[in-house]
């Protein structure tokens, strides 16, 4: 069950307690949604039967001003409601979690996921080794009706990973030597989408008997072909990276389809599965239900000295839904629903003393992808943004070994680069960065070398790196990249690019450099000057279609940003801070995903 924050102890002062926001708004209900077409078959067959100004599974608030406040109660399968003078508009089959929202004193709508709320984490779930269930080379076959017979008097091979043997032990430290290296995130994988095949209709055979590894360890994966004493029937491969690979599975014992990761028979990479076991095992135990949005692990085996790590099956990656709509960035009502889950599962992780550390789009799982169409540009648009983290390979409890290199090049912090230590305000970093790229639709920092990197860092932020940061790097390679002030050796500066030194396709692409603010603006088509007040960029947008609240809602993302993106990571915001007190929450938007709300 998640509790749904009441935020009754804003500290922002609301901007309709010295402006009559509702003057901006007159004809807002006359807003003509009849020109929208949705289209859910990608191939671009008209459905006549679609709702054209409702997204299919999605439930809206319209939130119209009230003078009283008033509360909605919404129960999973019931969908009673209680309101004053309210509408919600929801989809019958569209499963909902029981909450309480307070109603904003604004006008335009939001998703709901905009407004969910967070209950804190009150103790640790630290373990220390998880035992997999260990699948002996005796087979297993399963009929279509789910029934199992053995060709041995043990079953232990298909007991419940939460019947493994669990050790605490506060004191682990993992060995650098067993860290999965990030290395392999870098590339972009593509999914590979296969239907899913319903068991009924499978014929079991055998195993095939031949060698299922090959020399490099990896599993061999063949798509048809049964796995683990067959048990599983391969439906597709997701993936292959650096750790093993990723397999898309039908589980003939539990009849449902997951995901399963398939570590490399190899030492090293056994070991270092061990570490990313022991997080999800805490995930699971601190979150049972899975309401703050991680992946979510169901079994651990170890069969013929590969650890699988078997999971709930998602969708493509945030990356990918973007990359498959042609870099278009999302509508703002949707990134406001997939940051506010986000920061919820980061708040989350940090309450547990976890560091995710690779933190990126790839890592975003949508929980399904279906999209409705947009006519008139092929605009595509997801029904519902519901998300996953993955990836904890790399993740670590905080008072735990610390890599000097974490993260992925593009969503990596300054004190990571600069090699002066860091901890949770990494994740936070990459939030502001990932956050952006939503809106841009591309990645806010596109290179791969360090002085570049900081350099475009100052660029955006209008500001030099502090010099308290400069003063502790110890790596003679980063210290190179500055120099001292007028000659003072405590005061440098980045030196960065050097006239006839640095590559000229690096000159002319710090050319390009926009600030933040102008970066985001640009691409909204909005004038949004972070340096003026709501109300002077709404002035200064005088004759343009946007109201007072859009502005109001593009200042404060804009605002999350900068807050999110501070040089020195004491500045930066925490996760918590974020859900409980920042004014991005009290705003809705008119767009694609609640035009149906006018």
């Amino acid at each position: 069950m998640t509790s749904l924050s009441l935020n009754n102890n804003r500290k922002k002062q609301k901007l309709d307690d010295t402006l009559n926001i509702n003057s901006h708004f007159n004809g807002l209900n006359e807003r003509d949604s009849s020109l929208i077409v949705f289209d859910t078959d990608d191939n671009n067959n008209d459905h006549n039967d679609h709702n054209s100004s409702i997204i299919n599974n999605n439930i809206l608030f319209d939130d119209k001003e009230s003078s009283t406040d008033s509360i909605i109660f919404i129960k999973e399968n019931d969908l009673t409601k209680s309101f004053t003078n309210n509408s919600i508009l929801f989809d019958n089959h569209q499963p909902i979690h029981i909450g309480i929202k307070k109603r904003r004193t604004n006008s335009l709508p939001q998703l709901p996921l905009s407004q969910i709320g967070y209950t804190r984490v009150s103790k640790l779930y630290k373990v220390d080794e998880v035992k997999p269930n260990f699948i002996s080379p005796n087979y297993v076959t399963y009929s279509s009706s789910l029934s199992t017979t053995t060709t041995s008097s043990s079953s232990s091979s298909s007991s419940s990973s939460s019947n493994s043997t669990i050790k605490i032990n506060n004191n682990f430290k993992s060995s650098p030597n067993s860290s999965i290296s990030s290395d392999h995130n870098n590339n972009r994988l593509k999914n590979n989408h296969s239907n899913i095949l319903n068991p009924s209709t499978i014929s079991i055979n055998s195993e095939n008997s031949q060698s299922l590894t090959d020399e490099n360890g990896y599993y061999i994966a063949n798509i048809g072909e049964y796995f683990a004493n067959n048990r599983f029937k391969i439906l597709s491969i997701l993936g292959q990276g650096t750790f093993g690979k990723v397999i898309k599975a039908l589980d003939l014992q539990n009849n449902e389809t997951v995901a399963i990761k398939i570590i490399r028979a190899i030492p090293k990479y056994r070991e270092a599965s061990k570490i990313e076991l022991r997080i999800l095992t805490a995930l699971k135990n601190a979150d049972p239900n899975n309401e703050n949005h991680c992946i979510h692990l169901k079994e651990v085996l170890d069969y013929k000295n590969h650890i699988c790590i078997i999971t709930d099956l998602l969708d493509i990656s945030l990356y990918e839904f973007l990359a498959k709509n042609k870099f278009k960035p999302f509508p703002g009502s949707q990134i406001q629903a997939i940051s506010r889950q986000l920061i919820r599962s980061i708040a989350f992780l940090h309450d547990l003393k976890l560091i995710h550390t690779d933190l990126k789009p790839e890592n975003i799982l949508l929980k399904n992808s279906s999209f409705a169409k947009f006519k008139k540009n092929s605009y595509k648009v997801l029904k519902n943004p519901l998300i996953n983290i993955i990836d904890f390979g790399s993740a670590i409890f905080s008072d735990e070994y610390h890599s000097e290199l974490v993260s992925t090049r593009h969503y990596r912090a300054p004190e990571i680069v600069l090699g002066i230590g860091w901890s949770f305000e990494c994740d936070l970093w990459s939030l502001g960065c990932i956050l952006t790229e939503l809106v841009t639709g591309e990645a806010l920092f596109n290179t791969h070398e360090n002085a570049e990197h900081l350099k475009i860092m100052e660029l955006l932020l209008e500001e030099k790196i502090p010099n308290n940061m400069i003063t502790r790097i110890n790596n003679d390679s980063i210290k190179s990249l500055f120099k001292p002030i007028n000659g003072k050796r405590r005061n440098y500066k980045l030196n960065y690019p050097i006239i006839n030194s640095s590559p000229p396709k690096s000159i002319n692409f710090l050319k390009t450099i926009k600030p933040l603010d102008d970066l985001i603006s640009t691409k909204l088509n909005i004038k949004i000057d972070y340096k003026l007040s709501i109300y002077e960029n709404y002035l200064q947008n005088d004759g343009l279609k946007y109201d007072l609240e859009t502005i109001s809602f593009w200042w404060n993302f804009i605002d999350l940003i900068y807050k999110l993106l501070k040089f020195d990571p004491k500045d930066r915001i925490s996760a918590v801070e974020i859900l409980e007190n920042h004014g991005w929450w009290d705003y809705g938007i008119i767009d694609e995903a609640t035009s149906g709300m006018v």
